[in-house]
């Protein structure tokens, strides 16, 4: 995911041009299919805006479980490839932006905020704002969820940008509660015990 420290949306097209996005797992990730599995109460089907969608496979895992999907990116190649089977899922619409810079009509649109492998692409210095904005985003009690990576030995290199559980409580302080954080068991490859999956509750 390493972009020459270049966070501009335009090196993140070139990435998918090139067809190497390092960070493309090409299915849905299985913690998040194992969070559904578990029918936990919180998560029913509802409005959801899927931030950095990628090539969209956990937005497309959602919205064929009944979920109404938006799926964001600034990549152009990303919505290309997101929109490519959408004709199959009624309920997923995609749309290229900066999560961090949405538009206004979608301010308490969603139930949930969903999140892989997007906030670990964010620089320290940037990451109230994108907790800012899911916050606007969300409905009264909306939740934001999904796996956070990278948890490991800090370097500040990236992205993707190191991440400890310090760092990101202050990143949604008075924004969000935490409801729960844990490694999970599922997770793919070489992310094994590097993320985190975690549910916060806007306030």
């Amino acid at each position: 995911m390493r972009i020459n420290g270049n966070d501009k949306p335009e090196s993140w097209e070139q990435i998918y041009q090139e067809g190497t996005p390092g960070w493309d797992i090409a299915q849905p990730a299985p913690p998040l299919k194992h969070l559904w599995e578990q029918k936990r109460e919180w998560l029913q089907q509802g409005s959801m805006i899927n931030f950095g969608c990628g090539m969209g496979h956990d937005a497309h895992f959602f919205a064929g479980q009944g979920f109404t999907v938006t799926a964001v990116d600034f990549a152009p190649s990303a919505i290309a490839a997101c929109s490519a089977y959408m004709s199959s899922t009624a309920n997923l619409s995609t749309l290229q932006a900066d999560v961090m810079n949405l538009p206004t009509e979608y301010t308490c649109s969603f139930d949930y905020v969903l999140e892989h492998t997007c906030y670990c692409a964010v620089p320290r210095e940037n990451r109230r704002q994108y907790m800012e904005s899911a916050y606007r985003v969300l409905k009264q009690d909306g939740y934001l969820f999904g796996l956070f990576y990278r948890f490991d030995p800090d370097d500040l290199n990236g992205p993707p940008y190191t991440l400890n559980m310090e760092d990101l409580e202050k990143s949604y302080a008075g924004l969000f509660n935490l409801i729960t954080c844990e490694t999970p068991k599922q997770s793919h490859g070489r992310r094994t015990n590097r993320e985190r999956l975690v549910v916060l509750q806007k306030i």
